[in-house]
């Protein structure tokens, strides 16, 4: 068994949905997994395009077993072919003019017709001379047989026929010889053995055009599986607008490989009504085109989020540790806060991995310990709106703070709790004052945590800082 995906561009959301279910059955099967690269769009396909689906396929984990092929590097297959094709009378040149392609269309159109376009085949001697000498050159159509009918044995979709006299005469080669997609497709498919396609169902209308030059070639067309369209929360298709467009995006946002694997897959397909959970061990054990499913699949980056969130609560300290410290390298936390920090980083790891939904978040939890006290503007708000009882709460807590002999975690929530019931506060009013005292944030590490990473000095020193602060708002 042998699946070739092929992407174009970037390798987006439904793309990557179409490697994976490629890549998962042939590992299921013992298959050959073959990349294959549509190039021949020079203004979406450049050089940083196809790296970009190399990472992206590299750090999905899909790795393939032949190719990749490049169809910009295979005209002379391709011109082998409409040679083979012109020989056999499977092609024809077709003269006509776009505009006289149109005028076809509005008539089919008037007529109650489908709009489908067919050359004339009767030219004269003196026809084709002409054009000649209008500087026309043909394009090359397959002469579809308008009586026949072609029929997709479809896993996902079951039967699905196609009636000829609905298919128009399609250009396998344009005047300027260079290969359609139609074209290129069905040759691939068929000079590389590929026994079974599973693609996106916007290919469906493509797929009897190309079995027809497969079998005039005189190959045998795939299996095809042709998967549900993706589309977003509001059922529109998948777009920018919906969040994150391809793989890259994903992970620059914090999301890891696992996770974003078993949501990929649970793009329109189950393993059961309940499980939504796999590793890709497992998915690669239970993974089927059986159940596939007809519906269009619905990709919602909350859902993404929760499945996140709960992958990386799954992993040990160690395990997160390294997911974290590798994201942060990729986006530049190191460079920016210095190389010695990955120490208190991996430090941080129990008291942000319970809280982190993705790996993108580590700076707004974490990143105040890594810097100097920065009081934003939504936190120094909250200590401004009420200067009397911030001087009392942020005071209390520095006082008992200051005496304490023992500067770990458990001995900081023993005296601020302490300190908490003494003033008569709840826990809110009382300990909001302190985290905003040391990070400058409302959002943070637990206040206990925080206090025991940043250190006794530096705690002090920035529990001062504040105080200060207050006081000369309150003396103005």
């Amino acid at each position: 068994m042998r699946f070739a995906p092929s992407p174009t561009g970037l390798l987006h959301i439904g793309g990557a949905r179409t490697a994976l279910f490629n890549w998962l059955v042939a590992r299921n099967t013992g298959g050959t997994f073959v990349l294959r690269l549509e190039d021949t769009d020079r203004e979406r396909s450049t050089a940083e395009s196809e790296a970009q689906i190399y990472r992206a396929m590299e750090w999905l984990g899909l790795d393939w077993d032949e190719g990749p092929y490049r169809q910009s590097e295979r005209d002379e297959v391709y011109a082998d072919a409409v040679e083979r094709l012109k020989a056999s009378g499977a092609v024809y040149a077709s003269w006509e003019t776009d505009a006289d392609m149109d005028a076809q269309r509005q008539a089919a159109r008037e007529d109650k017709r489908a709009p489908v376009v067919r050359g004339r085949r009767d030219w004269t001697d003196a026809d084709l001379a002409r054009f000649r000498d209008e500087g026309r050159v043909p394009v090359w159509r397959f002469g579809v047989d308008v009586g026949g009918r072609t029929v997709i044995d479809d896993f996902v979709r079951g039967e699905v026929a196609f009636e000829h006299a609905a298919i128009e005469d399609f250009v396998v080669a344009r005047s300027d010889g260079t290969p359609t997609y139609n074209l290129a497709a069905a040759v691939d498919d068929h000079a590389m053995g590929i026994t079974h396609a599973i693609r996106g169902e916007d290919h469906l209308s493509n797929t009897p055009k190309q079995m027809m030059v497969i079998r005039a070639l005189g190959g045998t067309p795939p299996e095809y599986a042709h998967v549900p369209m993706i589309l977003g929360p509001d059922k529109k298709r998948l777009s920018k607008r919906h969040g994150a467009a391809s793989v890259e995006e994903l992970r620059d946002q914090g999301y890891v490989r696992d996770a974003v694997i078993n949501a990929l897959a649970l793009l329109g397909w189950s393993y059961d009504d309940k499980t939504t959970r796999f590793t890709v061990d497992e998915l690669v054990e239970r993974f089927t085109v059986a159940r596939i499913s007809r519906s269009p699949a619905v990709f919602d980056l909350k859902k993404l989020d929760h499945i996140n969130g709960r992958y990386l609560r799954t992993l040990s300290d160690q395990e997160f540790g390294d997911a974290l410290v590798e994201w942060l390298r990729h986006d530049g936390f190191f460079t920016r806060h210095g190389d010695g920090t990955e120490d208190l980083v991996r430090r941080t790891v129990p008291s942000v991995k319970r809280k982190m939904t993705r790996l993108n978040e580590y700076e707004t939890l974490a990143g105040w310990l890594f810097r100097d006290l920065e009081m934003q503007p939504d936190a120094w708000a909250v200590l401004e709106g009420d200067v009397k009882h911030a001087i009392q709460v942020v005071g209390g807590g520095l006082g008992r703070l200051d005496a304490l002999p023992d500067w770990t975690q458990d001995a900081i929530k023993d005296v601020l709790l302490d300190q908490l019931h003494i003033m008569g506060s709840n826990a809110r009013d009382f300990l909001e004052p302190q985290r905003i005292a040391i990070t400058g944030s409302t959002v943070s590490t637990g206040i206990y945590e925080s206090l025991a990473l940043l250190g006794r000095d530096e705690s002090l020193r920035r529990y001062r800082a504040t105080m200060g602060r207050l006081a000369e708002l309150w003396n103005a």
